[in-house]
């Protein structure tokens, strides 16, 4: 019998407990450990699908520091690969808490290769899912994560 995939498994230890009792601490402690330890494990070439897998983890306001093993191996793709694995990845971006959803977006405004790949999946994707991640996108321009000037209308240009 076959365990969990990768993907699911990191999406399950990304559900990191948010109260504090005894019993969340040490269940806390128990899927941070394992969260880190997949993605550590991240070698960048997984792609989109590897993507897709770390940018839906990405579940909870609090995360104990965890995440930012995951945005570290968001980087070790290929540009052009991170680039169209967040814009596959609308339904993601919408769930989870904006502070990540705009760190994530933040890192594809910064390099031009990354930009450039998810403006093209973006026009490749279903018009509802245009509108969603325009909005996403719009509410970022609109607050902290994309609104400096460097940063703002570089995701999906006309």
């Amino acid at each position: 019998m076959n365990g969990p995939s990768w993907s699911d498994e990191i999406f399950a230890c990304g559900n990191l407990p948010q109260e504090n009792s005894e019993e969340t601490q040490e269940e806390g402690a128990r899927l941070w450990e394992r969260y880190v330890q997949l993605t550590d494990d991240v070698v960048g070439d997984e792609g989109v699908a590897g993507i897709a897998a770390l940018v839906r983890s990405l579940r909870v306001e609090e995360d104990f520091g965890a995440y930012q093993s995951a945005l570290s191996a968001l980087e070790r793709f290929p540009l052009e690969v991170f680039g169209a694995g967040v814009a596959e990845s609308v339904q993601a971006l919408k769930e989870m808490p904006e502070c990540w959803s705009g760190n994530v977006l933040l890192i594809v405004a910064r390099d031009q290769n990354s930009t450039q790949a998810f403006n093209e999946r973006f026009a490749l994707l279903k018009p509802e899912e245009q509108a969603t991640l325009r909005q996403i996108i719009h509410f970022h321009e609109s607050h902290e994560w994309l609104a400096e000037g460097d940063d703002r209308g570089k995701l999906f240009l006309p």
